[in-house]
């Protein structure tokens, strides 16, 4: 099912009331299945050397070295040696001091501060400044940019909105002190603020020097971006094969810790490969190590198995709008979606519960709410899942006027034919067992569900379809990667604004209580969690998006690798403290 990163700004992490709630050291999955979130190894580390990294796709990553343009969560992974954060965070997400810059807010004055650290280089040695800060939201918000990132969140920005309009030629709310001070002027301050990864203030600077020549309408596609794009986390790239693998080196100039590695080279590899990879040790790491794999391998001896409860979740959508002419969703009341009984029901017929069980290999939860458990108290596990319910799916369709013909399947209550169209990704034949399967318990209740184009997608065809506004898809399977910041789970892709609202789904019950999440009253944790459960409850009420499971991220580490952890919140980057032993 594929697979959708917002962006580790939006994304794109939690307090629980007085700010107590920690991340555990280790987690513990179903089947007595134990991960640890950093590998130890007592060894005596080498001097250089090069570490080879396998990410496991059957896809070719789009290569957009500029988070704000790209939109595919492969290179966004794969170009974390190079696009590390700027500010550092606790176990909760919150920002902390000690990174390469520093975030400083002042609630009474409506303004944050970012100072840049004095060691703070690109990788063509030139200092990082406050005009490549800006330079950031100026990509985001440009009306000529490629960029999906755009949000509510932004909007709270002085002059944000005027700039993004084509209204002004600046961003007023963006005042540049001097070259390593850059203080944003807000409309509001909310409680999101607090996290590294809320999106109202992004972890992430680009070179305005080298990329101020360089059209907005063509930088996703420029060579500065996909060929020698600069960097200033602990390597950059020396090379680039397109689509399939990347070669890091040093960046020499990096402010943080000197890396330890003469090289890494990461190699994107067929999923049905990965497994046989392993027990030959082709690779020293393995990113994103899906469910399969695991089951595979989870004994070979040459590595050790990290892993986190995601923050996102599996889900299945409906589009039940468009995209209107200013960018923001439209709900459309003549489009069979917007059903709630139609909704419900193929919610009930679905037996997710039994999937989890069969396919999960214990790495896997059967999804309640839209709020992932990893975010703490505001995950209400008192929501009831959909069970399993033939008789109640077929029930709710007879009452809502969707009559069964002599074929077996049901017509719309205005008496046209129903068919919907699925949208998924091409990810294996467990994945496509589990899509038949559905499929066959929605024809049991009369429902017609196709295939768009007759079959799965390759991933980058189903992306640029999904980000389309087509009206090709009626329902779509996907995959959320999310933030530390708990009301990114509402409000990344269910705003009226967000350009991941692929469904286009806009109520006033809804707004309001995305609202309520960072409004002044949200500052109080007590009330800001009982917003959060109360728009779960919404959700699994309307079912304008179904929850299907929650994941856990896993990284195979090979035992000859040293400093290797998944919790970036013990220092700066993943990367710092790598190397191999001998």
């Amino acid at each position: 099912m594929g697979r959708r990163h917002l962006f580790t700004q939006t994304v794109a992490l939690l307090t629980v009331l007085a700010g107590t709630l920690a991340v555990p050291t280790s987690t513990v999955l179903a089947k007595d299945v134990t991960l640890k979130q950093t590998h130890v190894n007592h060894k005596k580390e080498l001097k250089g050397g090069t570490l080879k990294v396998g990410y496991p796709s059957n896809t070719n990553f789009k290569g957009i070295f500029i988070q704000e343009l790209g939109t595919d969560s492969e290179t966004n992974r794969l170009a974390e040696l190079g696009q590390s954060g700027l500010f550092r965070k606790d176990k909760n997400g919150k920002y902390v001091k000690g990174g390469l810059d520093d975030v400083s807010f002042d609630r009474g004055s409506k303004t944050a501060l970012i100072t840049i650290g004095p060691k703070t280089r690109w990788s063509d040695g030139k200092p990082v400044t406050a005009r490549d800060m800006a330079f950031v939201y100026e990509i985001i918000a440009n009306k000529d940019s490629t960029s999906e990132y755009y949000s509510d969140a932004l909007e709270t920005i002085m002059g944000m909105k005027e700039y993004h309009e084509g209204k002004a030629d600046k961003i007023s709310g963006l005042q540049i002190k001097d070259s390593k001070h850059l203080l944003i002027h807000y409309k509001k301050m909310t409680p999101a603020m607090e996290y590294v990864d809320s999106g109202y203030l992004y972890n992430d600077a680009q070179p305005y020097h080298y990329l101020k020549d360089v059209p907005m309408s063509k930088m996703a596609q420029s060579d500065k971006v996909r060929k020698h794009p600069l960097f200033f986390g602990p390597y950059t790239i020396k090379k680039v094969v397109q689509g399939e693998a990347i070669e890091w080196v040093p960046n020499k100039y990096y402010g943080g810790k000197k890396p330890k590695l003469d090289k890494v080279v990461e190699e994107v590899v067929p999923v049905a490969q990965i497994a046989e990879a392993m027990r030959s040790h082709k690779y020293d790491v393995i990113l994103h190590e899906s469910r399969a794999t695991y089951a595979k391998t989870s004994k070979v001896d040459q590595y050790v198995t990290l892993g986190t409860m995601a923050y996102g979740l599996q889900y299945m959508g409906f589009r039940v709008g468009d995209k209107g002419a200013n960018g923001t969703s439209v709900l459309d009341k003549k489009l069979v979606t917007n059903n709630r009984s139609l909704r419900l029901a193929l919610a009930y017929a679905m037996n997710t519960q039994q999937i989890v069980k069969e396919y999960g290999a214990g790495l896997q939860k059967w999804a309640n709410s839209m709020v992932s458990p990893a975010y703490g108290a505001y995950h209400d596990n008192k929501i009831k899942p959909y069970y399993q319910n033939l008789k109640k799916a077929d029930q709710l369709l007879d009452r809502a006027g969707f009559k069964r013909g002599k074929d077996g399947y049901r017509t719309q209550p205005n008496g046209k034919e129903l068919t919907l169209h699925l949208l998924d990704q091409a990810s294996g034949r467990g994945n496509d067992e589990i899509r038949a399967n559905y499929m066959q318990l929605w024809k049991k209740i009369g429902v017609r569900v196709e295939l768009v184009n007759d079959r799965p997608l390759e991933f980058n065809t189903y992306e640029d379809l999904l980000h389309s506004n087509s009206h090709k898809f009626d329902i779509w399977f996907g995959n959320w990667s999310l933030g530390q910041e708990p009301s990114t789970a509402a409000t990344a892709a269910y705003s009226p604004k967000s350009s991941f609202n692929h469904g286009h789904f806009v109520t006033k019950e809804n707004t309001k209580l995305l609202k309520s999440l960072n409004s002044e009253k949200a500052f109080n944790p007590k009330y800001r969690i009982e917003q959060m459960h109360k728009w779960q409850e919404y959700m699994r009420k309307e079912a304008y998006v179904v929850p299907l499971s929650y994941s856990y991220d896993l990284t195979a580490v090979g035992k000859n690798v040293k400093g290797m952890t998944v919790d970036d919140s013990t220092q700066l980057t993943v990367w710092d403290n790598v190397c191999l032993t001998k």
